[in-house]
């Protein structure tokens, strides 16, 4: 197995597969309605801006792979809380998350292997330091989203 596959294949996983963590962005997620979405466990931030975060920074990790400017007109702010919090806006975010680690992984695996320890264009690091980082970051968030349900 390449590790481009082996990297696309753990981002695949944290969304709706059997990640070594036990826990997967998809089974959970289908628990949290739109009024637990937006509570917010004192000052942390709440499950929906979580959800758009880990968003973000999918199309971020995209943009550099594809060497594109990482933030452009029209993109939402990272964090981002929409105003409306109705529960079909809410579906709307979840299926913009499953399209965003589909997409993820489509790219992770079109990416050329003998470029994954070259540096990014505009950057300091390494591809390798993204495209890791990005299955670092989900399960980081993931993790937090489940605590966040917990006590919200």
């Amino acid at each position: 197995m390449q590790l481009t596959e082996h990297l696309a294949t753990s981002v695949e996983n944290l969304y709706n597969g059997d990640p070594w963590i036990d826990v997967n962005f998809q089974e959970h997620l289908s628990r949290v309605n739109a009024q637990q979405a937006v509570k917010q466990f004192q000052t942390s931030n709440s499950i929906w801006q979580v959800v758009n975060h880990v968003i973000y920074w999918h199309q971020r990790v995209q943009r550099y792979m594809h060497n594109e400017a990482p933030e452009q007109d029209g993109d939402l702010p990272d964090f981002y809380m929409p105003e409306n919090h109705g529960e079909e806006n809410w579906q709307s975010t979840i299926h913009r998350l499953e399209h965003s680690f589909e997409q993820m992984a489509a790219t992770i695996r079109l990416f050329p292997e003998d470029k994954l320890f070259d540096t990014f264009p505009g950057t300091k690091q390494k591809a390798i330091y993204y495209i890791q980082g990005i299955a670092e970051h989900d399960a980081y968030h993931l993790g937090q989203i489940v605590l966040l349900h917990k006590y919200t």
